[in-house]
């Protein structure tokens, strides 16, 4: 039998300064995704100089240590008494966390030896995916835990999605121009530099949800074992499926930003400044995208339009690759892509936060391992993608820091540009996402909960 649920914390209203900066944490988490995302692997090859086999091997090396950290957080937080379950969490991990970031980003001397180089590098990055892990899924189980109501969750869910969209903007605009005004045309004094501010600003925005933000949600009373909290995660089909369509989209989202750079430097001949206008394109159209989200699963239902708008995004790349390679073909793929991603995600993390609940689904109400594991199996996705990547540049002959590559290595980057993203994504929205979205849990989890305060 299911332990009974202690008594839910007296409930306060929830009002926009708590959903804006609800939104204000993601934008803050995905300044960091993004630029990683998009220049990790750029800054390690074309700046740090480092071989990309050994760039391969350091982003899966360091995701190691966040297997056994990710679900220990998760767990902890389920323990928590109520009302107090992840806040702590998050508020206690900010300044770790926004100094790992700086230093992160920190090149060594090139005069050094590369292997002492790498391995610095794969230490530094390390540590980030562990203090990211810890303080990112204390915010992510947030979303279950400030309200159980559907329309809430989906505004918040709104509000994170586009506080993440514009800032994976600001990372796409700013970063190499900010780079190189600030290095003075020294990259790897630009680099440090601006992470120095990006630190900063980060911290401000992760300050706000843990100040304004509350919870009132309860989980389990706690005294369930690991064992079964492990075995009734896994019974839940929708959290399963949801998990596994999300770490199909996040390892295709790894090889198309990851390979963007190189697409338009050595495939587009353009200039990588052309890069951070493209990536800006594509988070301009996931704003709009997620405007039309809520009117799109308030008509057809939220699982619908998630897995319709994961079908139309892997469609729209396959399009792209047959296509000749030019820069307004690409801009165009890139724009309706963003527009697909934006209409998804706020459903996506909607969906799962019901799926959580446990309701329906054979699974336990335990929200602090499930963010966990939903987390880690993204940010696996993201360093295997990004080895995957490295391993499809390196097999097609990429030469790190030449002016152009051979026709070979441009077919490579164009196929892990563009190619494989489209494959991940159509095998997300027509296999994973097939029974799920004929099954539409949130609409049946929608008509027994009660309304959120207001």
């Amino acid at each position: 039998m299911m332990p009974a649920r202690p008594p839910m914390p007296p409930a306060s209203r929830i009002g926009l300064a708590e959903v804006v900066a609800f939104g204000a944490g993601d934008m803050g988490f995905n300044i960091i995704w993004g630029l990683m995302l998009s220049y990790l692997a750029y800054f390690y090859t074309e700046i740090c100089l480092l071989p990309v086999q050994m760039v391969g091997f350091m982003l899966m090396a360091a995701r190691a240590a966040s297997l056994v950290t990710d679900p220990a957080v998760g767990i902890w937080i389920d323990r928590r008494p109520a009302g107090r379950q992840a806040l702590p969490l998050l508020r206690g991990g900010i300044v770790p966390f926004i100094v790992l970031v700086a230093l992160a980003f920190l090149p060594l001397p090139h005069g050094w030896p590369v292997v002492v180089r790498g391995i610095g590098a794969t230490i530094g990055y390390m540590a980030l995916c562990v203090a990211y892990g810890v303080v990112n899924t204390a915010y992510g189980a947030m979303t279950s835990l400030i309200s159980a109501g559907h329309d809430m969750r989906l505004r918040l869910a709104t509000s994170r999605m586009v506080g993440a969209t514009l800032g994976s903007l600001l990372v796409s605009i700013a970063t190499l121009p900010m780079v190189d005004w600030l290095g003075h045309g020294d990259r790897q004094v630009g680099f440090a530099l601006f992470m120095v501010v990006v630190a900063c600003v980060v911290g401000g925005l992760l300050w706000l949800p843990s100040r304004f933000c509350h919870e009132r949600v309860t989980t389990d009373s706690g005294d369930m074992t690991v064992r079964a909290r492990v075995a009734g995660l896994l019974a839940n089909r929708g959290w399963r499926r949801l998990t596994g369509a999300m770490l199909l989209t996040m390892l295709g989202s790894t090889f198309l930003f990851g390979a963007l750079v190189y697409d338009v430097r050595y495939v587009l001949h353009d200039s990588d400044h052309m890069a951070g206008w493209l990536l800006g394109t594509i988070s301009l159209m996931v704003l709009v995208g997620c405007g039309l989200s809520l009117p799109l699963a308030a008509r057809w239902g939220t699982a619908p339009v998630m897995r319709g708008g994961t079908l139309a995004a892997g469609g729209v790349l396959l399009v792209a690759y047959v296509l000749p390679a030019r820069v307004e073909v690409i801009g165009v793929a890139l724009a309706l892509f963003g527009l697909c991603v934006g209409i998804c995600n706020p459903v996506c993390f909607t969906l799962l936060a019901h799926c959580m609940d446990g309701d329906g689904f054979s699974g336990t109400h335990t929200v602090g391992l499930a963010w966990a594991l939903n987390s880690t199996a993204s940010k696996m996705a993201f360093d295997i993608g990004g080895s995957l990547l490295a391993g499809v540049l390196a097999a097609s002959g990429l030469v790190g820091g030449a002016r152009m590559q051979p026709l070979h290595a441009q077919a490579g980057i164009h196929a892990g540009f563009l190619l494989v993203p489209a494959v991940l994504y159509l095998l997300a929205g027509g296999v994973v996402l097939r029974y799920f979205a004929r099954q539409n849990p949130v609409e049946a989890v929608n008509s027994t909960a009660s309304p959120p305060p207001t």
